[in-house]
Formats: C-alpha cells, sequence, structure tokens
C-alpha cells in the first residue's frame, strides 16, 4: 500500500486521507475542528507495517486543525504535515487547507 503525505486531499475519490505510524498504539482516532474535536468518532484502522489510516469525506473549503487522539489518553500532532500551530495549551495542532 502506498502512503500519501498525511493529510492527502484526494480531488478524485473526493475524500481526505489521513495516516500515523504507530506500532504500539491500541486505538487511535481522528478529531479536529471540522468535528468539534469529538476524539470517539473517527477511528483510524490499523494497516500494515504499524500504519493507521483513515478517509473522511472531502471538507468545505477552509483552513482546519486537527491532531490524533491515542489509546483515549495521548494527543498527538500528524508529523508528517509541516503545517501547524500553537494548540493554545502545551503543544501544536496541524493544520489542513482544503
Amino acid at each position: 500500500m502506498k502512503h500519501h503525505q498525511s493529510p492527502y486531499v484526494n480531488k478524485r475519490k473526493k475524500c481526505i486521507e489521513f495516516h500515523i505510524k504507530n506500532a504500539c498504539a491500541n486505538r487511535i482516532a481522528l478529531a479536529g475542528d471540522f468535528n468539534n474535536w469529538a476524539h470517539d468518532q473517527l477511528a483510524l484502522r490499523p494497516t500494515k507495517n504499524g500504519f493507521w489510516t483513515i478517509e473522511i469525506p472531502m471538507l468545505p473549503r477552509g483552513r482546519y486543525h486537527y491532531k490524533f487522539f491515542i489509546d483515549e489518553r495521548m494527543w498527538a500532532e500528524d508529523i508528517e504535515n509541516q503545517f501547524r500551530e500553537p494548540d493554545g495549551v502545551t503543544g501544536w495542532n496541524s493544520v489542513l487547507e482544503v
């Protein structure tokens, strides 16, 4: 399976693909201002070699902040995404432009 850089706006399939590599996690979810930071709605599915992935429907044009929520206890930015901004606490939000 070929992985694009995360996030990947797939205009042909009208979706946005996210992935993260974490061989130790039991559960990873995607949360952001596009779903009111709900960390129990968008579960990634594990694939090969410790990768987790999710495709969400295309979002309207705009700028969005997001993170991954790992094992119900830890927030993580998307390290493949070079675009990030302070989260207002002690970390970073990843930034997606559609």
